[in-house]
């Protein structure tokens, strides 16, 4: 059984909606079939995960195969590789609204955030040195 990354589910998800969306079509329409097999060919495995595509595709299933199908995604604690005049780094805590927020406070005080957060949120997290939340 295949792990989809997060990227991978919601690329599946945002193919069937919008082909649905666009041509009315029923979910196992052969049309609707072949376009996100044309559309997503590339990076996917029809043959072999076939079953789990078309589960997070399913409106009616999609939650329980991003569950099923979909890796968890590790958090870290991030310490920015610069540190300031003193040779402290700064380290990413959470902000009042949820938000990473850097500053230069003891590492101990961090918050743990996933990879894809701190894309989301601007950082560069080749910028930061991680430590694996356990």
């Amino acid at each position: 059984m295949k792990k989809f990354t997060e990227k991978e589910y919601q690329k599946i998800v945002d193919c069937f909606d919008r082909l649905n969306n666009d041509y009315n079509m029923g979910f196992l329409n052969n049309n609707l079939v072949m376009n996100m097999q044309d559309e997503l060919f590339n990076g996917f495995d029809f043959i072999n995960d076939w079953p789990e595509i078309v589960s997070i595709a399913n409106p009616l299933t999609r939650e329980w195969a991003h569950d099923q199908y979909v890796e968890k995604e590790k958090k870290y604690f991030w310490k920015s590789k610069k540190t300031n005049e003193l040779g402290r780094p700064k380290v990413l805590t959470k902000g009042k609204i949820g938000y990473p927020t850097d500053s230069f406070v003891e590492f101990n005080l961090a918050d743990p955030f996933t990879e894809s957060e701190l894309r989301e949120w601007g950082y560069n997290p080749d910028c930061f040195w991680k430590e694996e939340v356990e």
